[in-house]
């Protein structure tokens, strides 16, 4: 479910300012009710401090729980972003991205310091960590040479330590955050669920001395609450794609497009959560998606590489999940580490699901990035075979007809898709071209990369080889 999400924002700040049209519920009710105006004015009046408290629910969320929850991922972004243009200025030692990286340090303490007016908890802790994590990063900046090299590999495992400490107190704050929404929706609907009964119950009062005219209001009314009790109902259940049925245009209209709007925006921190790969953390098929897209959109020449390891399943059969696990983890850590030393700023990486891996690059990256995938996988994937198989260079396993067959060692097919001169605008059809191109690598032998050269002039590299039209 997707939302813009400034305009969510604006109208739920909106409905909490009080900047909303005026009541027509109390008009109405007046003009049908004259004789019954004791009666619609209790009704009036309660109902009206039940919107207020819904109103003032809906301020606390927006000012408070969505603010800190959109904070907390704001600063691991500049966090994470710090951190790799660390890793590359110790790297390629360039100015520009030693500039990046306090950048990005400047604004993770922007961030932090708007966070400061409206929660306290976690806040200084962050800081405190922020500051060791900066000044360990600042001493090793001030070596020269070799130094600076051999320094970040000395103190790798403190620069993990305090940027794990970061996230794992961004994380409690979030999490602190995201208990507090649960509450405040909690109490919104034991409200809803008070105000249903309460309401009712004048209204039947005003039932026995206009049947018809008070029939006709109370249904409107109790139907407008139900429906707010029903929608905060299904959203402390984390249902967010409920849609209360309510057409009106008064408060309860108003309310309801407020609830539906704010369920749209918690439905998009929950996709956010539920698509990370459980094995990796790296982005899943929904994030793939998106990022291609846009980037397809934004008419940016790029390369979609989809990555798949070769004789996996042998190796599961043969070595069991746990192993086969560890293999898809460093599969994803080593694509990491290419990225970093070969990629861009720009450059994605993703995890489809079980051993199928994708990356999207600058168009003039992804030969040296597939062929430096291709040559770090060839160099590490033989170490988790054990040495006999090692030494023999195959496994022996079972065919999915149950015949026992000889596998070779693990290697690694990517099929690389661009849109180089408009050649594709949709990412469905980039998938497919490169899910088609992928099972055209795998049945060749070895770790290869192969490139869509449909319509394309050829690009140098040892190991690529081109589709026919």
């Amino acid at each position: 479910m997707e939302t813009d999400s400034p305009k969510v924002l604006n109208r739920l700040k909106n409905f909490a300012s009080g900047k909303l049209p005026a009541s027509t519920v109390a008009g109405r009710m007046t003009i049908a009710y004259l004789p019954l105006v004791a009666v619609i004015v209790m009704i009036s009046v309660y109902t009206l401090s039940s919107l207020d408290f819904f109103r003032s629910i809906t301020k606390s969320i927006v000012n408070n729980s969505m603010v800190v929850i959109e904070g907390a991922e704001s600063l691991s972004q500049s966090l994470l972003a710090q951190e790799a243009y660390g890793r590359r200025y110790l790297i390629m030692k360039s100015p520009e991205m030693l500039e990046l990286f306090w950048k990005k340090d400047a604004d993770f303490n922007a961030t932090l310091g708007s966070l400061r007016r409206v929660v306290k908890e976690h806040i200084n802790s962050i800081g405190k960590l922020h500051k060791a994590y900066n000044d360990l990063y600042a001493g090793i900046f001030k070596l020269k040479g070799r130094s600076l090299l051999s320094a970040g590999k000395v103190y790798d495992s403190r620069i993990r330590e305090g940027l794990d400490a970061q996230l794992k107190e961004i994380k409690s704050m979030m999490a602190f955050a995201r208990r507090g929404l649960a509450e405040k929706i909690k109490n919104a609907s034991i409200l809803s669920m008070r105000s249903f009964y309460i309401v009712a119950l004048l209204s039947m009062m005003g039932i026995c001395v206009g049947i018809g005219a008070a029939y006709i209001i109370t249904r409107n009314i109790s139907r407008s609450i139900q429906q707010l009790r029903l929608a905060t109902a299904k959203f402390s259940e984390r249902k967010f794609d409920f849609v209360p049925d309510l057409a009106q245009r008064d408060e309860f209209g108003v309310l309801a497009g407020s609830f539906t709007a704010m369920a749209q925006q918690l439905a998009r921190f929950e996709v956010m959560d539920l698509d990370a790969n459980p094995l990796t953390r790296l982005p899943g098929g929904i994030a793939i998606e998106n990022v291609l897209e846009k980037r397809l959109s934004e008419k940016r020449e790029i390369a979609f590489c989809m990555l798949d390891i070769d004789n996996f399943k042998s190796f599961n059969d043969r070595y069991g999940y746990a192993r086969g696990n560890d293999v898809i983890k460093a599969t994803g850590k080593l694509l990491e580490e290419v990225l970093l030393e070969h990629g861009t700023e720009n450059a994605f990486l993703g995890h489809i699901g079980g051993d199928d891996f994708a990356m999207i690059v600058d168009i003039d990256r992804y030969h040296e990035i597939c062929q430096a995938a291709i040559d770090l996988f060839d160099r590490k994937i033989p170490e988790f075979y054990d040495r006999q198989d090692r030494e023999k260079g195959y496994i022996m396993a079972k065919t999915r007809k149950n015949e026992l067959e000889r596998f070779p060692i693990m290697t690694i097919s990517i099929a690389v898709v661009t849109n180089q001169d408009g050649k594709y605008s949709s990412s469905v059809k980039v998938g497919e071209v490169a899910a088609e191109l992928k099972e055209y690598a795998k049945t060749i032998s070895g770790s290869i990369y192969l490139v869509d050269r449909r319509k394309q002039e050829n690009v140098p590299g040892k190991k690529q080889i081109g589709t026919v039209e």
